[in-house]
This record gives C-alpha cells, structure tokens and sequence, in this order.
C-alpha cells in the first residue's frame, strides 16, 4: 500500500514538474533551415543582422539561437564590447545537410521562378546590345544564371567571387573580382542569389558603377526594404 502510495505521489510530481517546466520553442525546419544556411556562409556578430537577413523578428531569431546553441548546432563566442559572434559547428553542418534533403522536394517550385528572373535580366542586356558580361558569385544556383546566359547567346567573359580563387565553374577558372574587372567588362550578372547584396555592395565599393551590375530586383528587394 505504501508503495503504492508512493508511486502515485512520484505520478503526481512528475505532472507538477511537467506542467511548471518552460516549454521548449518549437522550431520550424524551414527557417532553421535557412539560419543555418546564414551561418554557414560565415560567423555573424549580430541578432539583428540575423533578423534582417531572415525578415523575422529579433525575439524568434534568439529563440531559434538558444535552442540551436543548446542542441550543439551553434557555437557563441563573446566578444569585447558586449557581443557576440555566432558561427556553425560540425554537427549544424550535419543538421543543415537533413534539413536541405527534407527541402529538396521543392526543387521544383523552386527553381523556375530564379531561373526565370535570369532569363528576364539576360534578354534585357541583349536588347541593349550587350554581347559579353562577367558572373559574380559562384555556389550550386549559379548554373541558373549560367543558362540563363548561354540561352540569351551572351559571352560569359568572366567568372568571379570574394572567394573560391583557384576553382572551377563550369570550365571556367573562377578569377577574384579585382582580376575579373581587370577584363573591362562592361557588365557584371550577380550569379548568386543567396549572396546577392553582398556581393553588391562588394563590387560598388571597387567603384562599380551602378548602372553595369545586373541582379534581379527580387534577390534584393526584401533587403532594401530591412
């Protein structure tokens, strides 16, 4: 009996405990997903660059930082002035592959829109006589600009990025943007997406004018807007 008794008080505690315990946020995959991604491109010592780049919330973005840190997806590191810089660890690196498995079936919906806006910027260029131009950004969407470009019968005079010297695309050595500019393009195609406005604003403070950077208006708008 007293045992018995016992077993239901410890029954009765455990509800308690569970009911006072702080719930868990519940994390969605696809913006997970997309943090991870953010990092992966480099540490970021800021929530609320984070929260830009997300177009969320800097109260969901410290949410999705703690659980992250918490699970061993992300590493915090302090830093002077009171903050902090965020970078992926190995296993983020592991949780951000699933991840991209499970958002692989999107494929589908995914890519026509981008390789579209390509299609749209490329014709533009041809209609104003523009034969030759240079891509800037080199990761796995770039071979949508790439096709894009070939479709339209443009030259593709050079391949560039902030990083990657040495490499290949698509049988191309890809050059740094001080060497690809060196070619006198007159036009330059943000081949990637995903690092649109940085690589923008890389290429505008080599003095790039404006005028001669081609990126589709979507890959940049929601940041404009932040």
């Amino acid at each position: 009996m007293g045992g018995c008794w016992r077993l239901k008080n410890n029954r009765v505690w455990s509800t308690v405990q569970a009911v006072n315990k702080p719930e868990q946020p519940i994390l969605d995959d696809y913006t997970l997903f997309r943090l991870l991604c953010e990092l992966e491109q480099g540490p970021v010592s800021s929530q609320r660059d984070l929260a830009r780049r997300l177009a969320g919330a800097l109260g969901m973005v410290n949410n999705y930082l703690k659980v992250a840190t918490a699970r061993g997806w992300v590493n915090v590191k302090e830093l002077p002035g009171n903050r902090c810089s965020y970078r992926i660890t190995s296993r983020g690196t592991r949780e951000l592959k699933r991840l991209a498995l499970l958002q692989s079936r999107y494929l589908h919906a995914l890519i026509p829109p981008v390789l579209d806006a390509y299609r749209q910027v490329c014709l533009r260029q041809l209609d104003e006589g523009i034969g030759r131009i240079a891509l800037c950004g080199i990761d796995p969407s770039s071979i949508l600009a790439w096709q894009a470009v070939k479709e339209a019968g443009i030259e593709v005079g050079a391949v560039m990025d902030t990083t990657g010297f040495g490499t290949h695309f698509m049988g191309r050595d890809v050059v740094s943007l001080v060497h690809g500019l060196l070619g006198g393009i007159h036009r330059v195609l943000i081949s990637s997406p995903a690092r649109a406005v940085m690589l923008q604003r890389s290429l505008l403070e080599l003095g790039v004018s404006p005028e001669t950077i081609i990126v589709p208006s979507i890959f940049v708008e929601e940041s404009d807007a932040a």
